[in-house]
């Protein structure tokens, strides 16, 4: 990463400022022409980025930069956001193509952030994390500039839902009981420990306390507790899922938001009980189909799961990391 002394500057007379909430509007229409030039549509909406600027791990006073020119037309949009109080913080950049040196200042200026973030939190190594579509070959080479290298590819996989056939939903094996996150409110507790348990060696996973884990949910306006439920083995909760509205505004679809099942009890198909009840929810809801992300790393027996289950992935973006070792830190570099 260079440093503060060459840092890229701004073309003359252009104008950088921290967001409000009163941007979303203008950030979108930023995003949405940049996802399109890329992938042909829109890949976010007007919520989500509401979301992004309320979400309690970011601080827009100080994570984020709005870029506008001599006009005053919004140019470029980049954030850094720390992931609970981890040594990991991921950031993003978008600019319009023709304004290079916009998006070189942009990413500049979130790696400092980031590594400021886990500084302040007494880490001695940062991990800058940034998503990158497959298709978006300019970003991957600017990341790669920067020194990022792919730390592992998640898909997007979609199934599509016959509103001429019933999906039946599967009722829970002799043993197994099922409780939803609306009407007992002690299971998201339970859903908490099962996902922390179970997500603690995946990639990008920052572990949370509760009261955490609750406040980033909630502040999603996607967000639901109808949408989840817990299993249990006696009086054990031991798998979760959550679904939400992320995807209904634009694709009329569901998304799988989480699913785990407590490392003690994997292989007992479990994860293909909730992930089954889940799509069939999203049928009798009458949605277009479900979407969900997974990381594809081989260790896990994730994707084949949701391949078997008939998913297909329609989405590849790339996940990319740089491990930057703060003062004090013997070794170090990039992962």
């Amino acid at each position: 990463m260079s440093t503060t002394t060459d840092a890229p500057a701004l073309p003359t007379g252009y104008v950088q400022r921290p967001p409000t909430t009163a941007d979303a509007a203008e950030i979108f229409a930023l995003i949405a022409a940049c996802n399109t030039a890329v992938i042909g549509r829109p890949d976010y909406t007007l919520a989500e980025v509401a979301d992004e600027l309320t979400e309690p791990d970011f601080d827009p006073a100080r994570d984020g930069w709005l870029v506008h020119d001599r006009q005053g037309r919004l140019v470029g949009w980049g954030w850094s956001c720390r992931k609970g109080d981890s040594d990991t913080v991921d950031i993003d950049v978008y600019h319009v193509p023709h304004e290079p040196q916009v998006g070189r200042w942009l990413w500049h200026r979130a790696q400092h952030r980031a590594v400021a973030i886990v500084a302040e939190r007494g880490h001695r190594r940062a991990v800058l994390d940034a998503g990158c579509y497959r298709e978006d070959t300019a970003t991957a080479a600017r990341l790669a500039e920067y020194g990022f290298s792919v730390a592992t590819v998640f898909n997007r996989l979609f199934i599509a839902h016959d509103p001429t056939t019933v999906r039946a939903v599967p009722s829970p094996g002799d043993g197994v009981r099922i409780q939803d996150m609306a009407t007992e409110p002690g299971t998201r507790r339970d859903a908490w420990t099962v996902h922390q348990a179970a997500f603690a060696d995946h990639f990008g996973f920052a572990a949370k306390s509760y009261a955490d884990w609750t406040a980033h949910l909630e502040s999603q306006s996607s967000h639901d507790w109808s949408l989840g439920e817990v299993a249990y083995l006696g009086p054990t909760p031991v798998a979760m899922v959550l679904r939400s509205h992320a995807f209904v505004a634009d694709e009329r679809s569901g998304y799988v938001w989480l699913l785990a099942v407590h490392p003690h009890w994997q292989g007992r198909g479990l994860g293909r009980l909730l992930l089954r009840r889940a799509l069939a929810a999203d049928a009798h809801a009458g949605r277009r189909g479900t979407f969900l992300h997974v990381d594809t790393d081989p260790r896990r027996p994730a994707l084949g799961l949701y391949l078997a289950e008939g998913m297909r992935p329609v989405q590849v973006i790339d996940a990319w990391r740089r491990i930057v070792a703060l003062p004090g830190e013997v070794g170090g570099g990039t992962a």
